[in-house]
């Protein structure tokens, strides 16, 4: 893959990791309250996750060992600007500059996501994506970052899975955890996509050989047979709205994005409940970006009818429930390809599993490591078809909190201890250090 100069990474987002929730001027975003009002597994909170905050030198060193060539992290925007005011918290800044200088020192190559669902509280507060105004605020704090980071960071993320943080508009599983009406989910959707237009137009200006990216999320359909048919049925799946939610439009946000404008389906579907898109907002959104993003895990299988298939009893899964459909990779990349014509980084990839520490002390995760290499062989056979994948970002580097799941599920290559806080290193930390070591083509054993 070298040939290719492609990346091999792994993610983290900054509430699942980073813990000190209170200190140093940071102030409360919507996970801390939805945490706190005891809305995740077993009343669990991110108060303290895995106090990266604390050991993030602990955690470089170890990225380094892993061979890691880029890290994928978020900023906290609530340690950033933490109130009303706008006024810029230093000690926030300080800790991501001393996190990209650490990186930078065994040369790991920092790639920064401006939001990853932890809009800060006073912005829920104030209406926010609801409130138009928050498009202006967010290009505040996006400056804030370009100016302090942006001569030693050059990768930026603008927005983190737009479909799963506007589910928690929708459905109470996601902070805020809150039920809007669907026009109201829409003029979010809109907002949230200004607010990532005016993010783009901070760093191109402030940011010299900046590269941007925009990271949606979804669940592939994939063809049982692969007859001519059967695919374009998984294509036009893939990219149709239908009766969808804002939080599954991956083809709204997608063709807003990196074509100009909202497919011809969303103005039909709803035309009585439109969001107010004034003039010039669809250049703001859709200024030029340098690849494009996606986290991909899963998906489904679909006949030439475009009816599921059902899985057969006892098929694999992980341990979230996720069905094992690995070249749901290779499909979602060629789709995506097809349609937008940008080379594309996986910005998440990975799976759950109830890992434990062994009687031997160690952690024996073998399944991860078969499904990291069986996604993996998706992605090279894609690249093999012509499919621009010039990155891997696993997700995630080490176990933190899951959101709403909390502690119950971990998707890392480093084991936490989170009684202790102890690092451990799983065996497919090992396996992904060989992966990069050999750039990819460890996985030619395991090819048919």
């Amino acid at each position: 893959m070298k040939k290719d100069n492609f990346i091999w990474g792994a993610a983290t987002a900054s509430y699942q990791i980073e813990g000190a929730w209170n200190f140093d001027g940071k102030t409360p975003s919507i996970w801390d309250t939805y945490t706190h009002d005891k809305r995740a597994f077993r009343n669990q909170t991110g108060d303290v996750a895995c106090d990266h905050y604390n050991r993030y030198k602990e955690d470089v060193k170890l990225m380094a060992e892993l061979g890691l060539q880029s890290y994928r992290f978020s900023i906290s925007w609530s340690r950033i600007i933490p109130d009303e005011s706008g006024k810029i918290n230093e000690k926030g800044l300080q800790f991501y500059s001393d996190l990209v200088d650490e990186l930078l020192r065994y040369g790991i190559r920092p790639m920064v996501t401006l939001y990853h669902w932890d809009m800060p509280e006073y912005q829920f507060r104030q209406g926010g994506l609801l409130r138009r105004g928050i498009v202006k605020d967010f290009e505040a704090y996006t400056r804030a970052v370009a100016e302090r980071l942006g001569d030693r960071v050059k990768d930026f993320n603008t927005i983190n899975e737009p479909q799963s943080l506007l589910s928690g508009f929708y459905y109470e599983g996601l902070a805020p955890g809150i039920h809007l009406s669907l026009a109201d989910m829409l003029a979010s959707m809109h907002n949230l996509l200004l607010c990532h237009g005016a993010a783009v137009k901070v760093l191109r200006e402030m940011v010299k050989d900046v590269k941007i990216g925009f990271a949606m999320c979804g669940w592939v359909p994939c063809p049982q047979e692969e007859t001519e048919k059967n695919i374009q049925v998984c294509y036009d799946k893939f990219f149709s709205i239908g009766d969808k939610l804002p939080t599954d439009m991956i083809v709204a946000l997608g063709d807003a994005v990196y074509l100009g404008d909202y497919p011809k389906e969303y103005y039909d579907n709803y035309k009585d409940i439109l969001p107010d898109i004034q003039k010039g907002d669809m250049e703001i959104i859709s200024q030029p970006l340098d690849y494009l993003c996606q986290n991909l895990y899963s998906g489904f299988v679909l006949d030439e009818n475009g009816d599921k298939v059902e899985f057969y009893d006892g098929s694999p899964m992980n341990n979230f429930g996720w069905d094992d459909i690995p070249e749901s990779l290779y499909w979602g990349c060629k789709f995506l390809y097809e349609r937008y014509k940008l080379p594309i980084i996986i910005t998440e990839n990975g799976t759950s599993v109830n890992d434990r520490i062994c009687l031997d002390g160690k952690i024996h995760d073998s399944y991860r490591i078969d499904m990291t290499a069986r996604y993996l062989l998706a992605i090279r056979k894609a690249i093999k078809v012509g499919v621009p994948i010039i990155g891997y970002y696993h997700w995630s580097f080490m176990d933190n909190f899951e959101w709403k799941a909390g502690f119950s599920q971990r998707f890392g290559l480093v084991f936490v201890d989170y009684r202790t806080g102890e690092r451990i290193k799983k065996d497919s930390f090992g396996f992904y250090k060989k992966v990069i070591e050999s750039d990819g083509e460890l996985l030619t054993q395991y090819e048919q």
